[in-house]
């Protein structure tokens, strides 16, 4: 079975149980060839390199590998503590609310930074209508941004986010900036027609970008402008790139779209 990262949850329960299986059969030899109980040191190490290792071969994203290989030595240590087993869970549930697009999308949360809003800004016309959307809004930076440079009341800015932090952040934002053009909408960003959009922004991570870029293909119309942030198509360089220069130092890459009509063949030419 491929999880591919989709169901966090099963693949965290899989590793775990993996892991507790392979530690409890080598507490078992160990006792058999030394006589005592194996160090907790020991132990650890061995259910945290195969809940990490089952985590990885089941293809979850680094960060869920990383936090499965953690998670045994964390809850030990609530108990050393004596603290109550609910505040690693706690922390678990912390982690799938703000990075859930990680576990089912493997797109971490990236937050675009100021040079980047400017660039972007730079983009857009101040006093013409415009309509955007940035797919996987995260806390909605970019459409405030907009909104604010481009003042054009037809226009339109909407981000799309289904992680429940990040999500209710982005709400919360859009609020407080008391702008009836900006809309945060609760949306799988595959579900999103894009036909009805000038600018499409997305900084989303290598994983999505091909099967995106396809989309972006089929339905935006022509003159509008895809926007990725550090992210590549493959087989398709962009049109224009601008760097960003700051940070991790990436750059914006812009494709102009184009229609390209159908012209069947002519078979008895």
């Amino acid at each position: 079975m491929d999880f591919k990262g989709r169901r966090p949850l099963i693949i965290a329960f899989l590793s775990e149980f993996v892991a507790a299986g392979v530690t409890v059969g080598a507490v078992q030899v160990y006792f058999s060839l030394f006589g005592n109980d194996m160090p907790l040191m020991f132990k650890l190490v061995i259910a945290g390199a195969v809940a990490g290792g089952v985590a990885y071969g089941l293809r979850a994203t680094i960060v869920w590998c990383v936090f499965l290989a953690l998670l045994p030595s964390f809850l030990v240590g609530a108990l050393n503590l004596q603290l109550p087993i609910w505040v690693p869970l706690l922390g678990l549930a912390f982690l799938i609310l703000i990075m859930r697009n990680s576990f089912s999308e493997r797109v971490p949360l990236y937050l675009s930074n100021h040079k980047t809003l400017n660039l972007i800004c730079g983009l857009v016309p101040k006093d013409a209508p415009v309509a955007m959307i940035d797919l996987g809004c995260g806390f909605a930076a970019v459409p405030i941004a907009l909104a604010r440079h481009n003042r054009h009341p037809d226009s339109q800015f909407v981000g799309v986010e289904n992680a429940p932090l990040p999500y209710l952040v982005a709400r919360i934002q859009a609020w407080r900036a008391g702008d009836p053009r900006i809309q945060i909408r609760w949306q799988s960003l595959w579900a999103i027609d894009l036909g009805v959009y000038d600018l499409v922004y997305a900084f989303l991570s290598p994983h999505p970008m091909p099967r995106l870029f396809e989309k972006a293909q089929k339905e935006m119309r022509s003159g509008a402008q895809f926007i990725s942030n550090s992210f590549s198509v493959p087989n398709h360089p962009p049109d224009q790139t601008i760097p960003i220069g700051v940070g991790r130092a990436t750059e914006l890459l812009i494709w102009t779209m184009t229609v390209q009509e159908h012209i069947p063949s002519d078979r008895h030419a």
